[in-house]
This record gives structure tokens, sequence and C-alpha cells, in this order.
């Protein structure tokens, strides 16, 4: 017999068993994909519990475990077809009615109430404290229950010889490797959920490049380097040309288009040490370490002319793509804003010189 799948928070109101839905974010998907392991496992398990109460000689747990290979390969498929709630609930339900025999029949010792220890975290994360705490002690109770009806009885139906403890210390073992992969399974999930948060939070959605407040935190650890080695540091600072018109003759889907090219663009131009974001709605900013502004000028040059070798068209009309760029020097102790006031002034002058050029500021 094997664990329940554990639940994962969502971002709707919280209920009863809350079950994140499929597809409505990456915790949701890794959950379902989680669930069908998990009934899978389970029943390859119950196969092996089989064989092991045939040996031991409890016909009655044997019988047991082929029921719960059947409610495990249900659970499967329901969550295949995506009838979820269903599939986990034939999970829960057998979890639930097979720790009871197992208990009843072989006795407390044999180990088979572990497995309700892993309803705990499941049930907390998948409900807020109005919910959680009523299951919780729900199933505290179910599980004092369980123990007294079993100190009253005693074993129904005992194992020979040291059958109980074998018993035991293989659920010990299974109950740890799951505790283990449960506690994999968060963590993984958490990981992929701060790596999200922290690109939304630092990059821009469309091109990928830094995003402006991001920039300046980058920016500022850089020239605090660069003050202490007195190494060059140069600002580029360059713009879409006719952007607007674009947007207006062939729409804002093209106009994202160009954006991502230009974006792509860049970052093939520019080195990795150098740090690049969208700026504005088609402005773009780089600083550019150990680079004297000559160098900054050739490499903004570069960039002018493989942006007039692209082409790109929109239902057969070509969109001519060029860009306009300042070029600007951050001298040593200099404001970083100063500085790209000077690139904006140099930009502004390369559009008033008719764009498409480059110019130092």
């Amino acid at each position: 017999m094997a664990s329940p799948a554990s639940t994962v928070p969502t971002a709707h109101p919280p209920r009863p068993f809350a079950i994140p839905q499929r597809g409505s974010s990456v915790a949701g998907k890794a959950y379902w994909a989680m669930a069908q392991r998990v009934a899978l496992t389970a029943a390859a398990i119950d196969c092996g519990y089989i064989l092991l109460f045939l040996w031991l000689g409890s016909v009655p747990l044997a019988l047991v475990n082929l029921a719960s290979i059947g409610m495990y390969l249900g659970a499967y498929a329901l969550i295949k077809r995506r009838s979820n709630t269903a599939g986990i609930s034939l999970i829960w339900l057998e979890v639930i009615f097979h720790s009871a025999l197992g208990s009843l029949l072989v006795g407390w010792d044999s180990g088979f109430h572990y497995y309700l220890l892993l309803f705990i975290p499941a049930v907390v994360i998948a409900n807020s404290g109005r919910y959680a705490v009523p299951i919780v002690l729900a199933l505290l109770t179910y599980y004092l229950g369980l123990r007294l009806a079993c100190d009253h009885w005693g074993a129904l139906a005992p194992l020979a010889g040291k059958g109980q403890q074998v018993v035991n210390a293989i659920h010990v073992c299974i109950v740890f490797g799951m505790f283990a992969a449960l506690a994999a399974f968060y963590r993984r999930t958490i990981l992929i959920a701060e790596n999200r948060l922290l690109k939304q939070a630092t990059l821009d959605a469309l091109t990928g490049l830094n995003n402006r407040a991001h920039f300046h935190t980058l920016a500022g650890h850089t020239l605090n380097r660069t003050q202490r080695t007195g190494e060059p540091v140069a600002l580029l600072l360059c713009d879409i040309d006719h952007f607007k018109q674009v947007n207006d003759r062939h729409g804002h889907a093209m106009g994202d288009r160009v954006l991502v090219t230009v974006a792509g663009v860049l970052a093939r131009n520019l080195r990795e040490s150098d740090v690049i974001a969208r700026w504005g709605g088609e402005e773009f900013l780089a600083l550019m370490p150990a680079s004297p502004q000559a160098s900054a000028m050739e490499v903004a040059e570069r960039i002018r002319m493989a942006m007039e070798q692209i082409q790109m068209d929109c239902q057969g009309q070509p969109v001519p793509l060029s860009m306009s760029f300042g070029v600007a020097q951050v001298a040593h102790g200099d404001d970083l804003q100063a500085a790209i006031a000077r690139a904006d002034q140099a930009l502004y002058q390369s559009k008033n010189n008719g764009r498409n050029r480059v110019t130092a500021g």
C-alpha cells in the first residue's frame, strides 16, 4: 500500500480538499503527474505485498492488496481522463480502509497506520487553517480510534513467527521513502515558483532582457567594482526608428515581434559581462564595463549595421528596421543618472540628424 499524493496550494479561494486544476500552473501540472506516478507505484508495491502475504500465510491481506491494486489502477485511469477529484478521492479511500484492515487483521505493531500520517502534509498544504484544523483533528480521532480498536480486539488474523516485525520494517522503509519523495516534490515546486517570481521581478516579460529596476541593481554592482579597478565603462542607449509607425501600420503584434527581434540582435552583439535592459517602450540601454567610448561606438555601429540587414514582413509588406544610438562614457565617480542623461542627449542628436546613426555624448 502506498501513500496518497499530497496537494499543493492554488490561487483559488480555499475550500475543503482544494485540489490544483490540471494545467492551471506549473505546480498543478506537477501535482497531477505525481498523482499518476503515485497510483502506478502503489499498485506495483501492492503486487509485491500480495506475494509477501501469501508467503507469510495471510490470504485475507493478500486479497486486500488485490483489491487495492484495482483501486489504484482505477484512480490512475480517472486522473488520466481528467476526473481528478474522483481519482484522488479513490486513492485516499484506499489508504484509509487499507490502513484499518491491515491494522485490525495483523495488529497495531504491523505499522499499517503509518500511511495515515502522510495525510497530514496533504491536508495542511491543500487547505487554509479554516479547514485544515478540523480535518487534521478528524484524522487524529480516526487514528486514535483505530488504535483503541486494535488494542481492544487484538490481531484478528495474526502472522506466524516474526511476520509482524517483517511487515513493520517494510512499512517503515516505504513510509520513509514516501516522505522523502514528497519533500523533494514540494522543494522542486517551491524552487520553480521562486524562479518564476524572480524572472517576473527582474526581466522584461516580452524580450527576456533585464527590466529597468533590475538594470539599476546590476549597474550599481558593476559600477562599484569598476570604481575600484579603474576600468572604463560606457553606456549605450538605443531606440528603434519610427516604431510608432510600425504599430500604427501593422498592429501591436508586429511591434512585439520587432521588439523581440531587436532584443535578440542586442544580446548576440553584446558581451555576457554587459548589462542590457529594455529601458522604455522601444528604448534599450546597455552598460558596458571595460569599454572605452571608442570601443562602445564600434559595437553600436556593428549593431546598427546588423539591424539594417534584418528583413521582416507583415502579410507581404516589408517592415524596415533601423536604430539610432547614443553612447556616453561613465567618468570615474560619475553619477549613473548623469551618464544616462548624456547618452540620451546623444541619442536625441542621432534622431535630429536623420536617425539610423551613432552619436557620442
